[in-house]
């Protein structure tokens, strides 16, 4: 059974997704502030449930060049999420740790994909937790995977690891971090296969045909 339209999922479901973000941003936001040893506040995220043709505008436009950071969820539901990050990103999470002027996110060597791979296992851990609480869901997460490419490109990833039609919705939730005195801005797409979201909305009380 394939996901709903975009249309046919109910301020209902929209509001429950809202929330699961708002809990992984504040999850998240506490992990980051152990991590980097400053404080982090993450801002209400902005999460929307938009189609893929759409979400690359969102992240900056199809031809823009990031970093793409990739968790595979398996356990009681199957997916994939996805982090976007941008190079001034990029730049202020890697000087956090030490001195490095980045002009090119294709310059960057393996330690500095290092430093954003933690913070994408992190901030991705956060939000896979919250709903796990909430559900009381088993879900495991892989070690990110790594990718610098343009936006379209990284977006396809998802869909193409579960077989996913460009048709159909995904998560997007738009993040904007303080990180000591800087201020970061990623977006991170969640895609579910379809039995999953159905286990998903089930066990929040929200089962759909």
């Amino acid at each position: 059974m394939a996901y709903k339209k975009l249309d046919q999922f109910s301020s209902m479901h929209l509001d429950v997704l809202r929330e699961i973000g708002n809990i992984g941003s504040g999850n998240a936001a506490t992990a980051l502030a152990s991590l980097l040893n400053t404080v982090v506040d993450i801002e209400v995220p902005v999460i929307s449930l938009i189609s893929y043709e759409k979400v690359a505008d969102y992240l900056g436009g199809k031809d823009t060049t990031a970093l793409g950071m990739t968790v595979d969820l398996e356990g009681d539901i199957r997916g994939c999420m996805l982090e976007v990050v941008h190079l001034d990103f990029a730049k202020k999470l890697i000087n956090t740790f030490y001195p490095k002027e980045i002009k090119d996110l294709k310059t960057i060597d393996d330690m500095d994909i290092s430093v954003v791979r933690e913070m994408s296992n992190i901030t991705t851990a956060a939000y896979v937790n919250s709903i796990a609480a909430m559900t009381q869901l088993f879900i495991n997460i892989k070690p990110p995977d790594s990718y610098c490419d343009n936006v379209s490109n990284l977006v396809a990833i998802p869909a193409e690891k579960l077989s996913r039609s460009y048709d159909e919705p995904v998560l997007y939730i738009d993040e904007k971090l303080h990180i000591g005195e800087n201020e970061m801005n990623s977006g991170l797409i969640l895609v579910l296969d379809s039995q999953s979201i159905q286990i998903l909305f089930k066990k929040l009380g929200m089962p759909y045909e």
